[in-house]
């Protein structure tokens, strides 16, 4: 962002100004190539609606703001394909990194719908906190686990014992849960189970919530299904009201 020459994306540029993000950060922040962001910089280029989405949401900003020509390109439409974000083989190849940004990044919505809880516990080690702060913020969380036959709250509590002493977040058991579903705001990291597999070496989808949402809206729509039919861990009379 170079003051010689001041053409081409001022919204943009404001926006990364006011963000304290440098072209090499977007573009790194996105995986793309530097010289993307400053074409989209210093001319009227329009990027695919995937990263003005991304770039976006990082800046702050509204990305049909940044970007107005963006609602009246075809590939503004989101396919199913846009809302892949990155596709691991297995578990292991995930970085570790990569779950917790997740969860702290939210401002809204964290969904958990977990029948592993070990991994989780290896890879998001303060999630205690992380979550407990999220729901103080207003943050609406929801955790279903598996039941246990020792008992509904058997695996959350030998796990996370502190996360059932937390104030606003909605706990629940349901007998068919299999996946790992991480929700996060619009963006969601789901462990897809394949038979003759342990969950360990299922592959690993990061997805994106896109307009309407062709890929992502299933998976919105199953974990309201298991919270609608789940068995709360506690009186819902314990949990305060959060904002949707």
């Amino acid at each position: 962002m170079s003051a010689a020459t001041i053409t081409g994306n001022e919204r943009l540029r404001g926006a990364m100004v006011a963000a304290n993000v440098t072209i090499e950060g977007l573009a790194d922040h996105l995986g793309i190539d530097p010289k993307s962001v400053d074409r989209w910089l210093n001319s009227d280029r329009t990027p695919h609606a995937r990263n003005a989405e991304a770039a976006a949401k990082l800046l702050g900003a509204d990305a049909y703001h940044l970007w107005p020509k963006l609602g009246e390109r075809h590939r503004s439409a989101p396919s199913a394909q846009d809302e892949v974000v990155a596709c691991y083989p297995m578990r292991s190849t995930v970085p570790y990194s990569l779950w917790r940004s997740t969860l702290a990044g939210a401002t809204t919505v964290i969904d958990l719908a977990v029948a592993n809880l070990l991994f989780l516990a290896d890879a998001v080690w303060d999630l205690p906190t992380l979550l407990a702060d999220k729901s103080a913020a207003g943050v609406r969380v929801r955790i279903v686990t598996p039941e246990t036959p020792a008992g509904p709250v058997t695996g959350l509590g030998d796990v996370f014992p502190s996360l059932l002493a937390v104030p606003g977040l909605r706990l629940s058991t349901h007998p068919g849960l299999r996946a790992d579903v991480l929700r996060a705001d619009d963006d969601l990291l789901v462990t897809t189970p394949i038979d003759g597999l342990t969950p360990a070496l299922a592959p690993v989808l990061h997805l994106r919530r896109l307009g309407s949402a062709p890929m992502v809206g299933g998976y919105l729509a199953t974990l309201d299904h298991l919270y609608a039919t789940a068995t709360p861990t506690r009186p819902v009379s314990h949990l305060r009201a959060v904002a949707a």
